[in-house]
């Protein structure tokens, strides 16, 4: 019998033979008293009676034995334990040759669960019954605030424990029936997730999910939601996972909703319909992901959604949509060598008339990183690929005039560096290679100008004037773009203080001037007689020169063992590229300043800025400070996106406490060009010994159209409770 096993847990009945069994051998016994009854064939231990075998051990006030019937009675604060599980009662008969017994007024222990039951009988040898059985992760299972009551539990050596309609209650109220549950300490807890809540565009809302765990390495999650304003939807979740690596694993979800407000309002419909989007009642998606280590040194991964229009995914999952707001499909094969690297790629967008996407049927790549040409001096570093690309467009753009298209390419690219260090301490690094590309098609763009005149009555001639672009499909060609070039650098450096601070041990100034020397001829094949796919497509002409400085502020950091590091406190550049092309206008880019500072193990910073030279205005700016205490979990992360004529935009997250009774975490985004903010969400929790409860609340600025109108500003409320013993079912938001 497996001792982990909760049926070994759940009645230490179905112990006795092992223990009482072994009273002639191993089995060690203690009390105060031991009296035999030779004519009845009893033994009779009285007086804080301790019966132990191995790790297991059994404590009653009196235990009598039938030698010779094998019936056992033990009564008076009856207890059985073993390395990880206690159980109390007062009394136990069993008789070990029929493998009968009961136990009246059980209680126990079994990892995070305690039970509670009013009798318990073993039916046999595989199979224990309990009547009136509680359930429960609380401290106190007299009168717990979370509990799971059932009339009737059977218990089994394989499926430990089958309860029979459970009902669940919190805090007294029963709020959620299953008509079986099947728990194992073994294996990860059933959770069952009921989020209650209400939304300006749903109305009130019940998410619930129940999730099972039926054995190591596979789980499922059941879904069934209600709002009030849409109807309902469910939804059914299969996830397979390697328990022992947890790096393999195969996902596979299910979800539809029958929607009765597809649209907030006729003029959400209209501003969708002019962009081609067309949303029914029926609504779903289906996702699949795979990741599959075939070898330490081969992966194999696959992912693919189908919706059933282009906003299913914003409406139902907002966090997905957050991540990957244009589903892809793909099936990809990596393998990776000593010196390189290799993979095969099929990309197919499975929503053509809803999203335009570059597809790859397919293409397979192999690189080679920089890498030590023998024992000679320099350095080699290769990429190519190879396959069958087309661009599609969706319906609505299709019927605005873009047309697909499609073209086998191959691309290779190889560098050969010689690095070389003169008079101790300039870096010079000259290049020389290239890159070769050939296209199975190519376009010719026209654009023709069409003009017709019209006389009035007056005899006055009208002229008026048309373009129209013509794109043809030309024939193979190959685009041949050689380069050189060189990079130069050198380091000087400064010690500022060789004494210990709170920053480290002490401090090094490193200044560093670099510059990068790129000349690439014009090839016949330019970028415009090119179908465009990506940024291998855009590559053409080049003559520039990048230059700028580095600074670097460090100490010495103790690590393990009493060793030092070299720290980097502050990491900050200074560059530009002047394009040294006789027709190029504006010469000088951007002047870019780029800085990380961690002063602290608890603070980061980084900011970076791009300077318009020709504009003489800043063109980009980001900045993200983070705060964050490694052990509590507390952080806080301020982040400033900027782009001219574009956005302002702060972020504010933060999350509080998280381990705590007490927590609270949230995000703020503020829109500076409309001065005001555009999304808050904010949750608190509070936990018990057992029980974790959250209260959240969202907000979002409303859509605005393209006919200047707006719609309200919407508003989610939800609450949620968990078992603290199971804290992964913790802290959702209001939505899928």
């Amino acid at each position: 019998m497996n001792k982990n096993t909760l049926f070994s847990l759940l009645i230490c009945i179905g112990l006795f033979p092992v223990l009482l069994q072994a009273q002639m051998s191993d089995l060690q016994v203690e009390a105060d008293q031991l009296n035999y009854e030779t004519e009845n064939n009893l033994v009779t231990a009285t007086g804080n009676v301790v019966l132990r075998k191995g790790a297991q051990s059994l404590k009653a006030d009196i235990i009598t034995y039938n030698q010779v019937t094998e019936q056992a009675f033990a009564r008076g604060h009856v207890v059985f334990s073993d390395e990880t599980q206690v159980w109390r009662g007062e009394t136990l008969k069993y008789n070990f040759i029929t493998g009968k017994g009961s136990f009246p007024g059980l209680q126990g222990e079994s990892g995070p669960f305690k039970l509670k039951a009013d009798q318990v009988e073993r039916l046999g040898p595989i199979q224990t019954q309990l009547q009136g059985v509680t359930v429960t992760t609380c401290p106190d299972p007299e009168d717990p605030d979370f509990k799971i009551r059932a009339k009737t539990v059977d218990a089994y050596e394989e499926e430990i424990y089958v309860m029979r309609n459970p009902v669940f209650y919190l805090h007294g109220i029963p709020f959620f029936y299953l008509p079986r549950l099947t728990l194992d300490p073994q294996r990860k807890p059933t959770n069952v997730d009921v989020i209650p809540g209400y939304s300006s565009r749903d109305g009130l809302s019940l998410l619930n999910s129940f999730s099972r765990y039926p054995k190591d390495g596979y789980r499922t999650k059941t879904i069934l939601d209600f709002r009030s304003e849409r109807g309902f939807a469910a939804g059914q979740n299969f996830y397979w996972y390697n328990p022992e690596t947890n790096r393999d694993h195969t996902t596979l979800k299910f979800y539809g909703a029958l929607d009765d407000s597809p649209y907030r309002n006729d003029t959400q419909q209209t501003e969708y319909e002019s962009q081609g989007i067309t949303v029914e009642e029926e609504r779903y998606r289906i996702k699949f992901d795979t990741r599959q280590e075939i070898t330490p040194t081969d992966t194999f991964w696959a992912k693919a959604s189908y919706l059933s229009d282009a906003k299913v995914v914003e409406d139902f999952f907002e966090d997905d949509y957050r991540n990957e707001p244009v589903p892809e499909t793909r099936v990809a094969y990596s393998a990776v060598g000593n010196i390189w690297n290799a993979n095969i790629d099929l990309t197919r967008q499975l929503n053509q008339d809803e999203f335009e996407s570059v597809n790859k049927l397919p293409e397979a790549t192999f690189n080679v990183p920089l890498v030590k040409m023998g024992d000679l001096e320099m350095m080699y570093e290769s990429e190519t690929k190879a396959g069958y690309l087309e661009r599609t467009y969706s319906e609505f753009q299709r019927d605005n005039g873009s047309e697909d298209y499609d073209s086998v390419r191959f691309y290779t690219d190889h560098m050969f560096y010689y690095p070389t260090k003169s008079f101790g301490w300039l870096n010079i690094t000259p290049r020389l290679g290239g890159n070769i590309t050939y296209y199975g098609n190519t376009q010719n763009t026209e654009t023709k100008v069409n003009t017709s005149s019209t006389a009035d009555e007056n005899g006055i001639i009208t002229t008026s004037f048309s373009t129209n672009t013509v794109t043809t499909v030309e024939s193979a060609d190959v685009r041949v773009l050689p380069q050189f070039g060189f990079e130069t650098s050198f380091k000087a450096f400064g010690i500022v203080h060789d004494q210990a601070t709170n920053l480290g041990r002490g401090l090094r100034h490193v200044v560093e001037p670099f510059a990068d020397y790129t000349y690439v001829p014009e090839s016949d094949l330019t970028p415009d007689k090119i179908f465009q796919f990506d940024d291998i497509d855009e590559l053409g002409e080049e003559h520039t020169l990048e230059f700028g400085i580095r600074n670097k502020w460090q100490t010495k950091r103790a690590v393990d063992n009493g060793h030092h590091q070299i720290h980097d406190l502050v990491n900050t550049a200074l560059s530009t590229e002047y394009d040294l092309r006789s027709d190029a206008d504006p010469s000088l880019g951007n002047i870019l300043w780029d800085t990380e500072l961690k002063l602290a193990d608890w603070v980061w910073t980084r900011f970076d800025i791009s300077w318009d030279t020709d504009e003489s205005q800043t063109d980009s700016a980001n900045a993200e400070v983070l705060f964050k205490d490694k052990h509590s979990g507390n952080y806080i992360s301020l982040n400033q996106r900027y782009r001219v004529d574009d956005t302002n935009t702060t972020q504010l997250e933060y999350e509080l406490n998280p381990k705590g009774k007490l927590g609270f975490k949230g995000y703020t985004r503020y829109e500076f060009e409309d001065a005001g903010f555009e999304e808050q969400h904010v949750m608190f929790t509070i936990q018990t010994d057992c029980i974790g409860y959250g209260i959240g609340g969202k907000w979002r600025l409303g859509d605005r159209y393209s006919d200047g109108s707006s719609d309200e500003d919407d508003y989610e409320l939800w609450l949620q409770f968990w078992l603290t013993a199971f804290p992964r079912a913790v802290l959702g938001t209001g939505s899928r």
